[in-house]
């Protein structure tokens, strides 16, 4: 299937690693051009070096600052005269206990994934009105359908999946589709590194590491393993093909049966 990427511009955040690179690495395969944002700069230069033949445009952007945002979009419009597509992928976790989750760190992931999203949908609106076409996918999480016990990520997740519903009805009349790609746990290195959830997961429970993460998968996924970030970003490159584009307003699970609902 021809997804009708090779001529668009592409955006995704959080690109140095995990799903955002990953969709990188599959947009390119499609021919898409890249503009590629993190906060990780020594990232960004290892995934453009993976991206030889591509084009593509890489910078270090704090995603929770309005100014930087700005810059970033307009340095985009300027380099490649044209925004098709943006991936609002930016994201982190943190599991705490929920009577005494520091509100300093709920509103900086707020700024990361709720805010960040809004304001970078935003400016990309304009460029999707001039092209006639336009499609917006966020990395929302079934943490944002069902509970999983991170106060922060979860709730900001269920906001992330109605700014989708939001923006694509504001957005259907002039061409732009918006959707969101709702994953289960996906074997990135936010459960990887340490510190983050694979460290967490095991002193809440008491295992180590890896025995964690494996016991979580076995014991909350259907399918008995975790994502790879290349399963999520093909869902993420297919909702902005031109294949798909009549699809708008979606959060589509890819989870390995996780939810239970039939939402």
């Amino acid at each position: 299937m021809d997804l009708g990427l090779s001529s668009r511009v592409v955006i995704v955040t959080g690109a140095a690693s995990g799903i955002g690179k990953a969709a990188a690495l599959a947009y390119a395969k499609e021919g898409a051009t890249l503009a590629l944002a993190d906060i990780n700069l020594k990232g960004l230069e290892a995934v453009k070096k993976l991206l030889k033949g591509t084009k593509v445009y890489i910078e270090q952007v704090d995603v929770t600052k309005e100014a930087a945002c700005k810059t970033f979009i307009a340095n985009v419009a300027k380099k490649f005269k044209r925004i098709d597509v943006l991936v609002n992928n930016a994201g982190t976790a943190l599991m705490g206990d929920m009577e005494t989750f520091p509100e300093k760190v709920f509103r900086s992931h707020a700024e990361l994934m709720m805010y960040a999203p809004v304001r970078l949908t935003q400016l990309c609106i304009p460029h999707f009105k001039k092209n006639g076409w336009g499609s917006v996918v966020n990395t929302a999480s079934i943490f944002g359908k069902q509970p999983g016990g991170l106060l922060s990520y979860d709730t900001i997740k269920a906001a992330d999946i109605m700014i989708t519903k939001d923006f694509s009805s504001y957005c259907a009349p002039f061409n732009v589709n918006v959707n969101a790609v709702c994953p289960g746990p996906v074997d990135t290195p936010l459960w990887h590194e340490k510190g983050q959830l694979g460290d967490q997961l095991a002193a809440a429970t008491g295992m180590k590491k890896d025995e964690a993460i494996d016991w979580f998968a076995k014991t909350n996924i259907p399918m008995g393993r975790y994502a790879t970030a290349e399963e999520i970003a093909n869902a993420i490159v297919f909702l902005s093909s031109v294949p798909a584009h009549y699809i708008t307003g979606v959060a589509i699970n890819v989870d390995g049966g996780m939810v239970k609902c039939t939402l």
